[in-house]
């Protein structure tokens, strides 16, 4: 099978499954603006620990124009739980500070203007403009799209850049911004990283990794 046609199996069934399920786990915000700095945070950090967050972080800091003028030691204090949090906090501020000054207040809707901003990687803005906009200019590679783009054969490449270039040659453009929900989901519930659920797997009857990892 080539992989071309697995990947249009795996969009059919995953996608189908997957329908009513949220394009992100990340919850707790509103607007465009909060989003995005949710996902900046939740790099290495899972989205439950974020949404935690973010239920206070956004009451203390209300618009974009409050992040860029707060110490960022006051950011500091609000992220404290997550992964890397001095180093997120700065992204905060910058961010803002750049949002500000070169986009006019508001969040860019472009990859290469959204990655500009400090802390956004090509991952953030993908995931940003498939929530947003429901569409992406690429596909946002996380540790469930990676490790199943490989267990398929969708790709057998290690960096998240390049197995992005390995899937945006197999599914069309239309379909970029279903693929990381729907990887995600599967591999969040079914397609776990020590103990795959193969039997419970709506894909063991094509997959090259089905029973193999137990």
């Amino acid at each position: 099978m080539t992989r071309r046609r697995r990947a249009k199996l795996v969009f059919k069934r995953l996608n189908k499954k997957y329908s009513k399920f949220p394009s992100t786990g990340l919850k707790n915000w509103k607007g465009s603006w909060q989003f995005l700095f949710c996902v900046i945070l939740s790099a290495q950090t899972t989205d439950e620990q974020i949404n935690k967050i973010a239920k206070h972080l956004f009451r203390k800091f209300k618009t974009i124009k409050a992040f860029a003028e707060a110490p960022t030691k006051d950011i500091e204090k609000q992220i404290k739980s997550a992964g890397f949090f001095r180093v997120k906090a700065r992204y905060l501020k910058k961010s803002a500070i750049g949002i500000l000054t070169n986009f006019k207040g508001k969040v860019p809707r472009g990859i290469e203007e959204l990655v500009e901003l400090p802390g956004v990687a090509r991952k953030t803005a993908n995931v940003y403009q498939q929530v947003i906009f429901n569409k992406s200019e690429g596909i946002a590679v996380d540790t469930h799209v990676a490790r199943m783009s490989r267990r398929l054969n969708l790709s057998r490449r290690k960096s998240a850049n390049h197995i992005e270039q390995d899937l945006m040659k197999i599914f069309p453009k239309s379909k970029y911004h279903r693929i990381n929900p729907i990887l995600f989901w599967h591999g969040r519930t079914i397609c776990l990283a020590r103990k795959p659920q193969c039997e419970k797997c709506n894909l063991n009857d094509f997959c090259p990794s089905a029973f193999t990892l137990n």
